[in-house]
């Protein structure tokens, strides 16, 4: 497993996968944005690694009152309707 934090430091992982015979790679999508013509470049004539893209997690954001009801059910074991 290899980190990287943009799509530039990405990219160098991708080009030493490569070098190393690699048969795989997972790569988080918004870590491709900006270089699928090098990558295409990379990959020309190759099969391998394959490249798979998967979405990056989503943070779930709930509102104000949300927070603070699901705060209180969790410290005193009831639900508050907050007004």
């Amino acid at each position: 497993m290899r980190e990287a934090a943009d799509p530039k430091a990405a990219l160098e992982h991708l080009r030493a996968l490569v070098s190393l015979d690699y048969g795989l790679a997972a790569v988080n999508e918004d870590l491709l944005q900006g270089t699928e013509d090098e990558v295409s470049r990379l990959m020309r004539d190759r099969d391998l690694p394959i490249i798979i893209p998967f979405p990056a997690p989503k943070a779930q954001l709930e509102s104000g009152e949300d927070y603070i009801a699901r705060l209180v059910k969790e410290h005193i074991g009831f639900y508050v309707k907050l007004r």
